[in-house]
C-alpha cells in the first residue's frame, strides 16, 4: 500500500478560520447585549442612589426648618442643612433650586427638590437624562407658635 499525499481542496486552514470567525461572531452577539444591559443597570443604580440621597437631604432640611419654622432665617437654615446633606454634582447629577413653601393656616412646611442624572448608556435608547425628586412635609401644631413667643 502506497500513501499518496493529496492537498485538501481548500488548503485545510480555511475551515479553522471559519470556525474562529463563527466563534467571534457568537461571542460578539452575546457580549453586546450583556454590556448594554450592564450599562443600563449602572444608569438605573446611579439614578436610584441620587434619589435616595436627595430624599435624605430633603428630609434633613425639612426637619431643620420645622425646628425653626417661625424664625426669620428659617430658609437659610433649610438651605444650609440641604447643602451639607446633598453635595453639588453628586454622582454627576444636576440639582434644581430647592423649593420651600409654608402654609401658615395648616401649619405645614414643604421642602422639595429635583435633580437630573445624565444617562450614559440609556442614551442609546433615546433617554438622555433621568429626573428624580423628593418632597418632605413638616407639620407644626398651632400651639407651637404661641409657646415660642
Amino acid at each position: 500500500m502506497t500513501l499518496v499525499y493529496r492537498p485538501l481542496p481548500y488548503g485545510g486552514h480555511e475551515d479553522r478560520r471559519t470556525g474562529r470567525h463563527l466563534l467571534l461572531v457568537v461571542a460578539l452577539v452575546l457580549a453586546i447585549p450583556t454590556v448594554l444591559g450592564a450599562g443600563c443597570t449602572v444608569d438605573a443604580l446611579r439614578s436610584y442612589a441620587v434619589e435616595a440621597r436627595l430624599a435624605q437631604a430633603v428630609d434633613a432640611a425639612a426637619l431643620a426648618g420645622g425646628r425653626v419654622m417661625f424664625d426669620s432665617q428659617r430658609d437659610g437654615h433649610i438651605r444650609s442643612f440641604f447643602d451639607k446633606a446633598f453635595p453639588r454634582g453628586f454622582l454627576g447629577s444636576d440639582l434644581s433650586p430647592l423649593t420651600i413653601a409654608e402654609d401658615a393656616a395648616a401649619g405645614t412646611l414643604t421642602v422639595s427638590a429635583h435633580a437630573t442624572v445624565n444617562a450614559i448608556f440609556l442614551r442609546l435608547f433615546g433617554k438622555k437624562e433621568v429626573t428624580v425628586e423628593a418632597r418632605s412635609i413638616v407639620r407644626r401644631g398651632h400651639h407651637a407658635r404661641s409657646k415660642l413667643q
